[in-house]
This record gives structure tokens, sequence and C-alpha cells, in this order.
């Protein structure tokens, strides 16, 4: 298994070729256990989010979340799903019109280059922020730039402290056509956020595989 960090033109690429298929590939994790909307909606509960807010969705891919933060943040709240791939933004985009929601913003961007609007309540990343060398500073601006007492929600994955090698490596032969290398396995965000947040909480699933760490500005 190799170190290979892929480019940010090879991940646009890769989610180029995946957007079509992502949802369902997502969906047939849940056969061996992975449950992928369960998680997110974790993470999405750690943002304390309350009608008529403004919430930005990192990484926002497909709008996968769109669905789950429309019921929390309501008609007069906002949502911004940022994404890197125009691929992964056009099938967010059909989502919404398909759902007829007028308070969604996409944007075309890397995370590490986006400018957080000044009245925004909470910050949201899933299965995202880990591919990014730039998450560690992603985070900082995100705990700088938040008000007091905002909140920011990540789920990401890491290596299990238990797992014997072999195991990782399966893991991540099976994620590979994600983009995922065995590099990313160093990158530590849920440690960022208890480094740049003024509280944290982490809480591990999947055999400790995956982790939600909310934290508070």
């Amino acid at each position: 298994m190799d170190y290979e960090i892929l480019s940010k033109k090879q991940i646009k690429e890769i989610y180029s070729d995946w957007a079509d298929r992502y949802d369902l590939s997502l969906w047939l994790f849940n056969l061996i256990g992975f449950q992928y909307q369960f998680y997110r909606r974790e993470a999405i509960k750690g943002l304390s989010l309350k009608l008529g807010d403004t919430v930005i969705d990192l990484g926002c891919g497909t709008g996968l979340n769109f669905s789950i933060l429309q019921r929390m943040v309501g008609y007069k709240g906002t949502i911004i799903g940022v994404d890197l791939s125009e691929s992964m933004l056009d099938k967010a985009q059909k989502r919404v019109r398909r759902h007829g929601w007028k308070n969604v913003q996409l944007v075309e961007s890397d995370m590490a280059d986006f400018a957080i609007p000044e009245h925004t309540d909470a910050v949201l990343s899933t299965a995202a922020l880990t591919m990014s060398p730039k998450y560690d500073q992603i985070i900082q601006y995100v705990a700088n730039e938040l008000k007091p007492g905002k909140r920011m929600s990540i789920f990401e994955f890491k290596k299990p402290e238990k797992w014997p090698e072999w195991l990782v490596d399966v893991t991540l032969s099976l994620l590979k056509t994600y983009g995922v290398r065995k590099a990313h396995t160093k990158r530590t965000p849920w440690k960022s956020m208890e480094q740049h947040f003024q509280q944290s909480e982490m809480k591990e699933y999947y055999f400790g595989a995956v982790y939600i760490c909310s934290g508070t500005a």
C-alpha cells in the first residue's frame, strides 16, 4: 500500500467519474454494517442547529446532508454547500431543484480557499476533511471565524488502534477508488478540533474506524 497523496486535479477527476454512482455506492456500504446516514445525522446533531440558522457543508458532494439540514434550519435558514468537484455539485443542484429548496447555495471551491460568511452559525464536514492536506488550517480558520458559542461538527475516518495492519490494508484497498491512501491514516482532524476549539467532544463508531467530533468556538 503506497503513501501517494493525490493532487487536487486527480481528486476532481475521481469524483467526476463517481458522481453518477456515488449515492448508490454509499448505500451499498450498509451491507457491511456501515451506517453512513446514521453517522451523518449524528454529526449534524452535534451542530445544535436552530430554525433560521446558516450552516456551511464543507465537501458537500451530491448534497446527501441537505435533507437533514433542511429539517433543522427550516425554510428561513440557509445551507451553503461547498465542494471541489463540479460534477458532484451538478448532482447536488439536481437534488435541490427536485426538492424545490430555495435556501441552498452551492459553491465550487477548495475547502481551504472558502471564506466563511460573517453570520455563519455552524460548519459541517462529513467524510471529506481528512482528504485535504490543509485540514488543520481549515479547522483553525473555522474556529477563529465562528462567533463564541457557534459549532463545527465532523464525521471522519481514522485508523483503529486495535486493528491488525492487514485489515487496515484491506479496508484501504476498498477505499482506494475514492482517492483514499495510507497516508490519510496519519491525519488527525480530531486533534485539530481539540486544539483549536474552546470545547470539543468525540465519539467513535464502527470498531473505532469512524468518529464524530464536535467543537464549540
